[in-house]
């Protein structure tokens, strides 16, 4: 008679945290204690999916995956809300069952334990979800009463056949889990009606069983919540199931619009940007757009709109791109809306409408669907580039017009402190997604660094830059460090002011300005250079920072929007609070030969996980994502789904 061996099954616990300092720890400890004990019957992974925390939730958790190796922290630093954790949550599960539950602990590790022996032993079940009032639980009057109006809504809106849809104690099989994470349209309260929805129009088949509940203080509920948020999002899922209803009873020729649009495999794209990448003020954006464009030029017919310098002609093709030229830097947007109109609209297939300060506001004309690159908002820096007025117009219509414009449009933008930037103007952040920005190639061979301390700057010369605080900074290091030299390469409107600071300072023979050079020189200065220098007042992310990493040069900057991003701070560089910190952080690498050679070491493994490929992936995703219909079964792509995780920890 042969032996039977089973493999033990595998559960993964979801658990969302957002500023859950004082609960979170409590219940790590409960749940990691039991399941440790329970280990040779079941294996476990806890997965704590850390949103947009501004506490000590991160800190904390830390510490219980050292203690417990099956307990696992993801940080988004999206506000993905409770339904987008537990969806990046099932995302990562390696469970043969997959369920999520709260940070707080309300349900302890043996009522989950119990839930999950009963979908275990029960094959034919698709999810156990449990129920605070078939049970011995502790609820208080005031969460009685937001409980029982929350079912109420759900009752009266979707007939789910559920006493209880809220209760945080949901499993359900691996595969119907991964399902229904990819198909959530609510992330916010929502959520579990959400996934009950999905379920039946699914078919899953679900049970319901009582769970005993015990109420812990620190609850986020409110009036708020109940009587505003929770409607309103009632009201879209309604929408959508109304919308799924209609088209299940309407055959697919009489209504046109339920067929599934695709996307074309080769697409005609239009970007509109103020300069080309043979502009001769060129900068960041216009390497990042470019490095892009070329790749997307691969699969698809690229059309670039842009300025025409007076050195330059109006039609062009570089790296398979075609360019149009046409306008100076502010007539350009008005041939934009030309051009479109006459010339691509009825060619042009998707826009890539981009912000330098100033928009093209294509939604205002452009019927075709588009997505928005923002580098960086500029907001007080207007004032500092811009003479009165037009800095005040420029300032009210990145502020307080181009929020209203673009807020049905996906966002692209490149660093975390320029999602927080976008957001914070009222864009909405479930639209913003992250495509970070990598290095154009290398050119030349490799050198050493340099035998005398060698600084470098390299970069547009304009005010917001602030080159003149690392040539008042360089003057204080002469008197330790008397043969430094400290090299500025680059043009713009700064030039003349900085030459001028220079001979001030009596710096000649030691600060050089080099003006535009080649990119092979550009590689050859950073890689002899000992520190890279940003001193910049905003960025939206800080290639030529990123640029010295991958040759091993550490970087200082101040602790200001893109350049926090770009340098990890005591690991790739330094970041500095103020222009004193700012010289001492200097002095302190060029001092020190042994930091600067770790430093080094971190710079190169720290670029290492960019690249233009998964740059452009990523906003073909958010392209190709257009023609997914706002469906209540279609798969949806949120921002987090394309944040890179290189491994939970």
């Amino acid at each position: 008679m042969g032996i039977i061996i089973t493999m033990k099954p595998k559960l993964s616990l979801i658990i969302p945290a957002k500023n859950e300092e004082k609960r979170i720890a409590r219940t790590l400890s409960n749940y990691g204690l039991y399941f440790e004990s329970r280990q040779n019957d079941l294996d476990v992974e806890i997965i704590v999916v850390i949103n947009n925390s501004s506490d000590n939730t991160s800190f904390i958790v830390e510490g219980y995956t050292n203690r417990f190796p099956f307990i696992k922290k993801i940080e988004t630093v999206y506000k993905s809300g409770k339904g987008g954790a537990v969806s990046i949550g099932f995302s990562e599960a390696t469970g043969d069952y997959i369920g999520y539950f709260d940070a707080d602990g309300a349900v302890s590790a043996s009522e989950i334990y119990k839930l999950f022996e009963f979908i275990h032993e029960t094959p034919w079940l698709d999810g156990v979800i449990g129920n605070r009032y078939g049970g011995d639980s502790v609820i208080s009057f005031g969460r009685g009463f937001l409980s029982r109006l929350f079912n109420t809504y759900v009752e009266l809106l979707f007939n789910l056949d559920y006493r209880d849809t809220q209760c945080a104690a949901k499993i359900f099989r691996r595969k119907k889990a991964k399902i229904l994470g990819k198909k959530l349209s609510s992330t916010g309260w929502a959520f579990d009606v959400n996934i009950l929805l999905l379920c039946k129009y699914l078919n899953f088949q679900i049970l319901q069983r009582p769970v005993k509940w015990v109420e812990k203080h620190g609850s986020k509920f409110s009036l708020f919540e109940a009587f505003i948020k929770v409607p309103l999002e009632f009201l879209y899922l309604k929408r959508l199931e109304i919308s799924y209803y209609a088209k299940s009873l309407i055959p697919n020729e009489l209504f046109s619009y339920s067929k599934q649009e695709t996307p074309p495999v080769e697409k005609n794209i239009l970007i509109m940007m103020w300069r080309d990448m043979k502009h001769p003020e060129r900068g960041g954006s216009e390497t990042y757009t470019h490095e892009v464009a070329k790749r997307l030029a691969k699969k698809h017919n690229v059309i670039w709109f842009t300025a025409q310098p007076s050195n330059l002609g109006r039609r062009d093709k570089v790296d398979g791109i075609n360019i149009y030229r046409r306008g100076g830097l502010i007539t350009v947007y008005f041939w934009a809306v030309y051009y479109y109109l006459f010339k691509f609209r009825k060619h042009v297939d998707f826009v890539i409408d981009t912000e330098n300060g100033m928009s093209f506001f294509t939604p205002l004309y452009v019927s075709k669907p588009k997505l928005f690159i923002i580098y960086h908002i500029h907001g007080v820096m207007w004032f500092k580039e811009w003479f009165f007025p037009l800095s005040l117009f420029g300032y009210v219509l990145e502020k307080y017009i181009m929020p209203l414009v673009y807020k049905e449009v996906p966002i692209i933008t490149i660093s975390p402190s320029s999602k927080k930037e976008v957001s914070n103007i009222g864009l909405p952040e479930k639209h913003i997604y992250l495509a970070y920005s990598s290095i154009p190639k290398k050119y030349g061979i490799k050198y050493n660094k340099s035998e005398i301390p060698l600084i470098l700057y390299h970069g547009r010369l304009k005010v917001y830059k602030r080159v003149d605080v690392a040539i008042e900074a360089f003057k204080k290091l002469l008197v330790d460090f008397p043969n430094a030299k400290f090299l500025i390469s680059g043009s713009g409107s700064h030039y003349d002011y900085l030459k001028h600071l220079i001979r001030k300072l009596k710096l000649e023979s030691s600060v050089e300005m080099l003006g535009y050079i080649s990119d092979r020189e550009k590689w050859i200065l950073m890689q002899k250079a000992w520190v890279f220098v940003m001193p910049s007042v905003v960025e939206g992310w800080g290639i030529t920072v990123m640029e010295a990493a991958s040759c091993g040069t550490p970087s200082v900057g101040f602790n200001v929007p893109g350049i926090r991003d770009s340098i990890k701070n005591h690991f790739t560089g330094y970041l500095a609070n103020d222009k004193r910190h700012f010289y001492e952080l200097v002095r302190k690498l060029i001092g020190d030969k042994n930091l600067r050679q770790s430093f080094s070491e971190n710079c190169v493994s720290w670029v290492n996980l960019f690249s233009w490929k998964k740059t452009t992936d990523i906003i073909e995703y958010v392209i190709d994502n257009h023609y997914t219909k706002d469906e209540l079964l279609a798969e949806k792509l949120f921002p987090w789904d394309l944040e890179p995780r290189p491994g939970i920890r």
